[in-house]
């Protein structure tokens, strides 16, 4: 995909991957709307930001007739919002679990939902969902964080399959630890971090990719 004059939509805007993702993609010549309940700090002609709780449907709904309005298509979606926490089971309350849950993947069904109308008729179009190594593993504690990221790659690889005979294409990013606020309230704290604007380089090169080639799964962890 040639991201000159592309118009893109990322969730989660307003710091660590949303927000590199969104300078990235900028850079690139894409024009940006980010989507977050707390403000995205950007300033550039080609980026708006659209305040919206991804947990909400009707925001969702809302941020989504602004973008068609102004631009008429949206050809790129990186579903990026999420939080995580890890505690033991009996410790988690039901509300958390459910909020972790419609952050981190019925707001990636729903936005998904949004643009995969227009692509089908523009017969192109990329999906890049923002996953986690502990989407592949289970870890100790992880078991509201662990199981929404496990659904993130089942979604992910359904949803390719069935895409990919409209031209569309659908990646997962699992990424190890990044350097972002995630950690300052999840509860663990891991011994190595890779950097925000490395991995929006790394997402950003997979959009690049020509449209004849389907990335699909992508894990990629500290050295």
């Amino acid at each position: 995909m040639n991201l000159a004059e592309t118009t893109a939509v990322v969730t989660g805007s307003s710091s660590g991957i949303g927000l590199a993702v969104c300078r990235a993609l900028l850079d690139a010549g894409a024009s940006v709307y980010g989507l977050s309940r707390r403000e995205t700090a950007l300033d550039h002609e080609r980026f708006r930001w659209l305040q919206t709780d991804v947990t909400i449907e009707t925001e969702i709904d809302r941020a989504f007739e602004a973008v068609f309005a102004e631009r008429g298509r949206v050809e790129l979606l990186v579903n990026n919002a999420g939080f995580g926490f890890f505690r033991d089971i009996e410790l988690i309350d039901p509300a958390e679990w459910r909020k972790l849950i419609d952050t981190n993947l019925t707001a990636m069904f729903l936005c998904s939902r949004k643009v995969v109308p227009s692509m089908k008729a523009a017969g192109c179009g990329m999906i890049v969902n923002v996953g986690s190594v502990a989407g592949k593993r289970g870890i100790k504690g992880g078991t509201a964080y662990c199981a929404s990221k496990f659904a993130v790659n089942g979604f992910s690889e359904s949803l390719m399959e069935e895409l990919r005979e409209f031209g569309i294409r659908v990646a997962c990013v699992n990424p190890g630890s990044v350097m972002t606020e995630f950690f300052d309230h999840a509860g663990i704290e891991p011994k190595k971090f890779m950097q925000p604007g490395d991995l929006a380089r790394l997402i950003v090169s997979l959009v690049e990719l020509p449209d004849t080639m389907l990335p699909g799964d992508v894990t990629v962890r500290p050295l």
